[in-house]
């Protein structure tokens, strides 16, 4: 692969690559130029040809910059594929040129290649990762005749010929690439990531790093008591609470009256009610789930104009269980911010393996559980409740 010194002013960001906001200029962003300017840009960029790029950008970029000279034409330009961060970082550190790496890859490799590589630095948030490869699932996907010159679907990023005969065949391809297997749980792994991308826009942002979100989403997220700081998701790409959020937006959208209750704006009610600033991304996921199911049970039986009240009643009820479980329980968690090498902490460890053998438990979840629900039973006894 060639290495060479790119101008800056002759790099753009291709539409391909996978970061939804490459420079924010937080304070991380100003920390990379600062590092850069001291250090030097340790990590090529990895660019290919503009007029490689067949999506996103004109290739007639010829034009007269101020002082009267001509500005780079399309053959002098290059499309950033990974590395727009660095290269914006780098900007703000005073460089005119920055070290590059050219890769003459198609549309389809240029996508994979963005995706992967900002992957590997974890720098992707789980709405990006969900974005990218629906991208790269758009790009190859096998479409019908009737898909093509229809002057009312807008044009996407789509190979006409795709290789794939099968919708299967495209997304094993995608799990072989970004998984490194393209069995059943890798192709399931990259279809929820798809449902993720599917979702309404406002839903996506709740797996948006906080300094990614727009205004509007930051201000949509507040109404609903959701934090615009934080970010939902694992940031690894493990679409576990998205697959949540998908499976209640899904029963929501199925079970409602879209003319008394919007969907997307229950699905933000809900989180904002269930999710408190301790909970774990597991105990959200679990408090999702049962919601789901239980309301969905309930808004069945009723009438379309009572499946508003129906469906706060529940809600309502979901939140007080759980702020009175928080409120009693979380302060006496013995595990929060401890030493992992300190003394409390093997002691812990050795109360745990007495545990499991006086009780004859076989996993340390199925230990967990037990305890838990043993707690949770004292405390119903302690405080009366129902």
């Amino acid at each position: 692969m060639e290495r060479i010194e790119v101008p800056v002013d002759a790099l753009v960001v291709d539409p391909l690559q996978s970061r939804d906001v490459p420079w924010t200029g937080d304070t991380s962003d100003y920390q990379l130029a600062k590092s850069i300017d001291n250090n030097g840009l340790i990590n090529d960029i990895l660019v290919r040809p503009l007029d490689d790029v067949d999506v996103g950008v004109t290739t007639d970029t010829h034009d007269t910059t101020g002082d009267g000279q001509d500005a780079a034409s399309a053959d002098d330009m290059y499309a950033i594929v990974a590395g727009s961060r660095r290269y914006h970082a780098a900007i703000e550190a005073g460089y005119e040129t920055v070290p590059c790496k050219i890769s003459n890859a198609d549309d389809q490799d240029a996508a994979l290649a963005s995706l992967l590589e900002n992957t590997d630095r974890q720098e992707l948030s789980e709405q990006e990762i969900a974005q990218q490869l629906n991208l790269i699932y758009q790009l190859i996907r096998p479409r019908k005749d009737d898909e093509y010159g229809d002057d009312s679907v807008e044009p996407t990023a789509a190979i006409e010929d795709s290789e794939f005969a099968t919708d299967e065949e495209a997304l094993a391809y995608i799990a072989e690439q970004y998984c490194g297997r393209s069995d059943q749980s890798a192709i399931d792994h990259i279809r929820e990531h798809l449902e993720t991308a599917a979702l309404p826009p406002v839903l996506q942002s709740l797996f948006k790093n906080a300094d990614e979100r727009t205004a509007d989403e930051k201000a949509v997220l507040e109404q609903y008591n959701i934090d615009a700081r934080a970010t939902l998701g694992s940031g690894e790409g493990k679409s576990g609470t998205s697959r949540a959020v998908v499976a209640l937006h899904k029963a929501l959208e199925s079970e409602l009256d879209a003319d008394n209750i919007d969907p997307t704006e229950a699905v933000l009610e809900t989180v904002g009610s269930l999710r408190f600033d301790d909970m774990s991304e597991l105990e959200l996921r679990q408090s999702l789930r049962e919601f789901r199911e239980d309301v969905t049970e309930t808004l069945d039986a009723e009438s379309a104009t009572a499946q508003l009240d129906a469906f706060n009643e529940t809600l309502q009820q979901y939140n007080e269980n759980l702020k009175e479980l928080h409120e009693e329980v979380e302060p006496n968690r013995p595990f929060k911010r401890v030493d992992l090498q300190g003394p409390d902490t093997q002691r812990h460890s050795r109360w745990h393996v007495q545990a499991m053998r006086s009780r004859g438990a076989d996993t340390h979840t199925g230990l967990a559980r037990e305890l838990y629900l043993e707690r949770l039973e004292n405390l119903a006894d302690e405080r009366g409740w129902e």
